[in-house]
Parts: structure tokens; C-alpha cells; sequence
């Protein structure tokens, strides 16, 4: 498996799955994601819940690599190893490494880890970095790393929400001298999210700028550990927030929400409650996204989407809430993966 440029974490949901397939071969290259299982919607669906969701994935990005995390769908301890054989059945010979953490149940380890011996792909630690200061962190990820002898180990620092860029550095660095010394990374990637999740949070039938907290984390943390020597690949959760991808899908409406990423900030649209029968406000939201000074034109197809969007006296619908979170991967990640190309990351 070739190292990555990008590490976008996304949940394994049709949104995703699709502007996955829609994003240029060029761009998808270096881009690995991290894919995560949402929940079941009851225990009982867990067995063919999981077959669905190894064929999508199957069928989605197919043979390009990444990682798959099932913790979501490990309800219950005896279905631990059911759902890694739904999963490694119909995924073998994918470039999908499994994920297991230094929080997680002796049995998950042990089937991640034999997974990953048996399809050679290598095995991803994912460490949740909230974990309180003292708690064992390295001393667990030492021993994980020692049952995982002679596999290629990918460490995979998780943020999760971020809300203070000094504070998520801080937690970061901490992480990274607790856990770093643990074993001889393949790869060490640091993910973190900041997309609000509260409508609230946005202005009403307008654009709201929310600052990219995770990016300015990620230069922070590059820095310190390129003193060190260690490189650390860029993550994020794409145009979600990380929560996204661990919980059930809602039964409220949400509203017409474009969105939009520039090099320090996303721009979310807020219009109209999706199915009320309200005046759509999406035109005048895309607009003025497409108005941006960092607008690029054509870059992806969801800039053409935007762009669509914003004509006047436009004909097309304006679309759902699957739609305006696929066109969200596509232009972030197509923006992303560029971005980590230049010589400033």
C-alpha cells in the first residue's frame, strides 16, 4: 500500500461511496480514506446491516486502499468476530486495512489483528486522543503493538471535534509522546474535525465562515514532529462533523445546507427546512458561495454543482440533504488532496 497524502474520515453511507467515485483519478491517488461503519439501526440487522455495507464498499472504492473501522457495528462482544467475517469475506483482496485501538475489547484486537495476517494488509491503531492525561495510553498501545509483531502498523491520532486549536495541538503532542515511541509506524496520521454539528450554529438564510480549526492544528504538530524527524499525513472528517459517522441517521428534516471549503475556512449555507414546503433559498446560498474570491471554478464536480446551482433561472432541483453532503466530499477532498501537494502542505 502506498503512503497516503490525504486521510479524509468518512462514514461508509452513500454520500460518501459516491463522491468517492465522482473525484478524478489523479486526485484519488493519494487519498486514503478512513472508512468507519455507522451503527445498525437495531442489533438484529447487524448481520445482513454488514453484509450491505462490505458490498458498497466493495463495489465503491473497490481495490483503493485505506482503513475500515467496524467499532460502530462490535454491538455486542459475540458479534465482534461475525462482523470482521461478514466484512473480510467479501473484502478480501481490497486494499483495506482493518482497525483496531488500545481501548477497544481483547477480541476485537485479536480478530483485527488476525485479519490482517491472514489478507497481508497491515493493521491501523486508531487512538482516540481525549483519553485523560495518565491513564495508560502508551503502556496499551505498547502491548497492542507487541501482539501485532511483523504486521506494517499504521498510527491513526484521532482528535475527533475539535474546538480550540491550542488545546487540540496541546492533546496532540501529548498523544504523540505517549504513543510514538510505541512501535516502527508505517504511516502516523493526525485527524480532527471542526465542521459545526447544530444547525443553530449557522446564521439563518445565509453564509456562515467557520475557521478549519483542524488545519491549523495539523501545521502546529507538523512542525514539532518534523524537529523530530516524523512525518505526519494531514486527516480530517471531509464536510461533516466527526459524530456523523457514529450515530443513527436522524428522523428530523434538515435544512438546505451547500458547503464549501477555502484554504482557513468552511462556508455552510443555511436556507430553507428541507421538505417544508418553504421558498428554496439555495440559489442566492450558492451564489454567494460562488462569488467567494476562493471560489475555483470547475474544479470538481461540486463546483459544477454550485455553479449550477447559482445560474439564474436555473431549472434543476436543489437537490437533498444525501446530495448536498456528496457534493461537499467532492469539493473538499479534490481540494484537500491538492493542497497536500503544495510545499506548504
Amino acid at each position: 500500500m502506498a503512503l497516503p497524502a490525504y486521510v479524509p474520515g468518512l462514514p461508509v453511507r452513500d454520500a460518501a461511496l459516491s463522491a468517492f467515485r465522482h473525484l478524478e483519478p489523479a486526485v484519488r491517488e493519494g487519498v486514503h480514506p478512513l472508512w468507519t461503519i455507522p451503527p445498525p439501526a437495531t442489533a438484529a440487522e447487524l448481520t445482513e446491516f454488514s453484509r450491505k455495507k462490505a458490498r458498497a464498499l466493495r463495489d465503491g472504492p473497490g481495490l483503493h486502499p485505506g482503513w475500515l473501522d467496524t467499532r460502530n457495528a462490535e454491538c455486542a462482544l459475540d458479534a465482534v468476530v461475525h462482523v470482521w467475517g461478514e466484512l473480510s469475506h467479501t473484502l478480501l483482496g481490497t486494499g483495506l486495512r482493518p482497525v483496531t485501538g488500545p481501548e477497544r475489547h481483547p477480541a476485537q484486537q485479536d480478530a483485527a489483528v488476525s485479519i490482517a495476517r491472514e489478507q497481508g494488509t497491515g493493521l491501523g491503531l486508531r487512538v482516540r486522543l481525549d483519553t485523560p492525561p495518565g491513564t495508560g495510553l502508551g503502556a496499551d498501545c505498547r502491548v497492542l503493538a507487541g501482539r501485532a509483531h511483523g504486521l506494517e502498523l499504521d498510527l491513526l491520532l484521532d482528535l475527533y471535534a475539535v474546538r480550540s486549536a491550542d488545546q487540540a495541538a496541546a492533546e496532540a503532542l501529548r498523544g504523540w509522546r505517549e504513543v510514538g515511541p510505541s512501535a516502527d509506524w508505517r504511516t502516523v496520521v493526525l485527524l480532527g474535525g471542526s465542521f459545526p454539528w447544530e444547525a443553530r450554529e449557522l446564521k439563518d438564510d445565509d453564509l456562515t465562515e467557520w475557521p478549519r480549526l483542524e488545519r491549523q492544528v495539523w501545521h502546529t504538530v507538523r512542525d514539532r514532529l518534523a524537529e523530530q524527524g516524523a512525518r505526519l499525513v494531514y486527516g480530517d472528517y471531509s464536510t461533516l462533523h466527526p459524530r456523523s459517522g457514529d450515530t443513527r441517521p436522524g428522523g428530523g428534516r434538515g435544512y438546505e445546507k451547500p458547503r464549501y471549503t477555502t484554504d482557513a475556512h468552511f462556508l455552510i449555507g443555511k436556507g430553507a427546512r428541507w421538505g417544508s414546503g418553504e421558498e428554496s433559498r439555495m440559489r442566492d446560498l450558492a451564489a454567494r458561495i460562488v462569488a467567494d474570491p476562493e471560489f475555483r471554478p470547475s474544479a470538481s464536480a461540486g463546483e459544477l454543482w454550485l455553479q449550477e446551482q447559482a445560474r439564474p433561472g436555473r431549472q434543476t432541483s436543489a437537490g437533498n440533504p444525501g446530495v448536498w453532503v456528496e457534493k461537499g466530499h467532492v469539493q473538499h477532498i479534490t481540494f484537500v488532496a491538492r493542497q497536500a501537494g503544495r510545499p506548504d502542505g
